[in-house]
């Protein structure tokens, strides 16, 4: 059996689930399904899907097509594997005679320019080595470029883009790129076109409309509670995985503290089928909850579909 690294598509041997492996410590991988979470999951209840035999076909496939790919103007970048967890990040010109260009790193701390310079047409440049296992908290990447040509035709826009990656947008953009002539994680940079304002459709919008009502986790709670990620925080396009299911199980237990403080008989907690990942976390940390919760079910299964669960309450 070929060993599971980082970046792998993997099925599970035991449930019908599939995804990518954005993860390993020690014997236990992270592996990223559809709904962009990120399950943990020992090495030996994954098999890799397809291994040697996709790769090999993709190579075949992408290098059929890559004289295409390679006329086609454009400044690119690319995570180049070093081995299983390292990434060289490198910029490409195939787009102007020459191009300068500035290369950011954005997180929380604030902006700080990494590298900057002249690029020609079909050079490439190294702008600095990322580590996979550390993919979570990677910053946001911002490029701002201006192309150059000697006798333009017209001039060009100059490109500022910012690359942000959640874990399955990422490990599937691994592909054959043509100027390093092996695979690698490859994307475009492009000029952001604004759609423009629609003045009369903005005079016509009502102001005053009421914005979406959030959880409160100070008060009595609602005898129905919607778990869904969009309910509970604003800047979801920010939020790993991992910090989703933190912020809906806070808000579970928080709502389940608060049923019991008001006396409430029972409670209906709406967490979706999905996977059964936040469901099942939710009745593990039921079982242990034997002072305050008398029992929980399902909720009704013709208006949710298997999708809640009903707590009551001592």
């Amino acid at each position: 059996m070929s060993k599971i690294k980082l970046g792998d598509d993997v099925r599970f041997l035991n449930e019908n689930l599939a995804g990518i492996v954005t993860a390993i410590n020690g014997n236990i991988a992270g592996v990223t399904i559809e709904d962009d979470f990120e399950i943990p999951v020992p090495l030996s209840q994954l098999v890799k899907v397809s291994g040697i035999q996709k790769n090999e076909t993709s190579i075949i496939v992408e290098k059929a097509v890559s004289k295409e790919t390679s006329t086609n103007q454009g400044v690119f970048v690319a995570f180049d594997r070093l081995n299983d967890v390292l990434l060289d990040l490198k910029l490409f010109n195939n787009d102007s005679e020459e191009i300068l260009f500035a290369f950011f790193e954005e997180n929380k701390q604030g902006v700080s320019l990494k590298k900057s310079g002249r690029l020609l047409l079909n050079e490439t440049i190294e702008l600095g080595t990322y580590d996979l296992e550390n993919f979570s908290t990677w910053p946001k990447f911002n490029f701002q470029i201006i192309r150059i040509n000697q006798k333009p035709e017209k001039l060009s826009q100059p490109i500022h883009q910012v690359l942000t990656f959640n874990a399955k947008e990422f490990h599937g953009s691994y592909k054959y790129v043509f100027f390093l002539n092996r695979q690698a994680y490859f994307f475009k940079l492009e000029t952001v076109n604004l759609k423009p304002i629609d003045l009369k459709k903005l005079q016509e919008k009502d102001f005053s409309e009421k914005a979406v009502e959030k959880i409160s986790l100070d008060k009595e709670p609602k005898s129905i509670v919607d778990l869904h990620i969009e309910n509970l925080v604003d800047n979801i396009s920010t939020l790993t995985p991992t910090e989703m299911i933190a912020a809906q199980m806070e808000a579970f237990t928080k709502s389940l503290d608060m049923a019991h403080v008001h006396k409430m008989k029972s409670i209906v907690f709406i967490h979706g089928i999905g996977n059964h990942f936040l469901k099942n976390k939710i009745r593990n940390f039921l079982t242990l909850q034997k002072q305050i919760v008398v029992s929980f079910q399902d909720a009704d299964m013709f208006k949710y579909g298997g999708g809640a669960t009903e707590v009551f309450l001592n």
